[in-house]
């Protein structure tokens, strides 16, 4: 696997499908069964963080790939075009979640919230 990507809307029933492609991806990257329930878990959490914000979210995107021995995987909000005025949510306690269950965990957002978790762990764990 190089690199694969996987747009859906951004609603709660379709974190259940971007949960199954990762185990999917996790399966290929020879990862345990365990480290792939930790990464599916991570990114359910990284799917409720950039979904659930004042600007709306229209799609996500999940795109996961290997490089230098390590499993890099983003999830990224597309949020609405409208400017509104937000007020800025501290996202910690899901940053310390996901931090738990991969290696390393970069949130990247604005005063609207979160719009992009990044995040990565050893392939082969």
């Amino acid at each position: 696997m190089n690199k694969m990507m996987l747009t859906v809307p951004a609603s709660n029933e379709w974190g259940l499908v971007v949960r199954t492609a990762l185990g999917a991806v996790g399966v290929i990257a020879n990862l345990s069964m365990d480290v792939i329930d930790d990464l599916r878990t991570a990114v359910e959490e990284a799917f409720e963080l950039v979904t659930h914000q004042e600007r709306l979210v229209e799609n996500v995107t999940l795109t996961c790939k290997m490089e230098d021995d390590k499993i890099h995987i983003a999830l990224e909000a597309q949020r609405a075009a409208d400017a509104q005025k937000c007020e800025m949510k501290d996202p910690e306690v899901a940053q310390l979640i996901i931090g738990t269950l991969v290696t390393e965990v970069k949130l990247e957002g604005d005063q609207c919230g979160v719009y992009t978790v990044r995040m990565s762990l050893p392939a082969g764990a």
